[in-house]
């Protein structure tokens, strides 16, 4: 329905063949190659998946316990539970197509090159871009909110009102929390599109039901004795909070990348750590990369 309202072609975020099956057929290989995948997110698992469906001996290493990336504090509203099933979804398939899956593995520069891989994929993904509002033990990034890692408390500013922002706020007001969005834009949920209208539509309107308050044209300036300061309108104001909530974006994660890249006549950078996105850019990202490595 929302391609249909950008007057877009059909197609699937997380299945880059789907109505387009002549131009993304699987390309034939001549020659069986091991291609080191670093980082376990969509785009590494995508980027694994369609090599070794074609034939190649990709390896998969990941710094944590389980693949998805941001798949899985993405997943934790309950109204995300398709982000897990995805990360699910891509950990039977790469356990059918017996990829060496190696959890609990930080990459670096000496592990790549001693390797001696016929080609490497840099997929680390991205990492949440933070800032100091001077008491900074009670602010903390939504994905460590997301996933139980922090306690928000009963009363919370979440920083950002991009999709991240306005998925966490609503899950945290279902909970029962009272939610404030502080957002530097003049309205909720402007860049980084297209986003998909059903979310979209969904989340403007659930928003206010749950009775998250929001505030637009607003530029947090500092948190301090428990008191979030932010400047609006040329006026000053200031929200009681017992946390912080940080969802101002992402970071790509490429440093191993940029120390590899004049090392390795073969190498590939993907998804998030290239440039920060959403699932479909990573998924397709990764399939047109791995499908076509010879």
């Amino acid at each position: 329905m929302g391609r249909v309202q950008e007057f877009s072609m059909i197609n699937c975020a997380v299945n880059p063949q789907a109505a387009r099956e002549r131009v993304t057929a699987y390309e034939p290989i001549l020659k069986s190659r091991r291609v080191m995948v670093v980082g376990g997110g969509a785009a590494g698992c995508e980027a694994a998946r369609v090599l070794a469906v074609r034939g190649h001996k990709p390896e998969l290493f990941e710094k944590g316990d389980r693949l998805g990336g941001n798949l899985i504090p993405g997943g934790a509203p309950d109204f995300k539970e398709d982000d897990l099933a995805l990360a699910h979804w891509y950990e039977v398939q790469l356990q059918n197509l017996k990829v060496p899956v190696h959890f609990h593995t930080c990459v670096d520069r000496d592990m790549v090159l001693a390797g001696n891989y016929d080609a490497v994929i840099i997929a680390a993904g991205s990492r949440p871009k933070v800032f100091s509002l001077g008491d900074d033990e009670r602010v903390y990034p939504a994905a460590q909110v997301l996933t139980g890692e922090k306690d928000c408390g009963d009363t919370t500013v979440v920083v950002g009102g991009g999709l991240v922002g306005c998925e966490t706020a609503l899950w945290l007001a279902e909970q029962g929390k009272n939610v404030t969005i502080v957002e530097v834009l003049d309205r909720l949920m402007a860049v980084n599109g297209p986003l998909c209208h059903a979310n979209k539509d969904m989340l403007e309107r659930l928003l206010p039901y749950h009775g998250v308050k929001a505030i637009t044209s607003a530029r947090v300036t500092g948190y301090r004795g428990g008191i979030l300061h932010a400047s609006c309108g040329g006026k000053e104001r200031e929200i009681a909070c017992d946390s912080v909530i940080l969802a101002v974006g992402y970071q790509e994660e490429d440093s191993l990348y940029r120390q590899l890249e004049f090392d390795v006549p073969e190498l590939y950078l993907l998804g998030d750590a290239r440039k920060v996105s959403n699932i479909m850019y990573a998924i397709w990202d990764a399939f047109e990369v791995a499908n076509h490595i010879g």
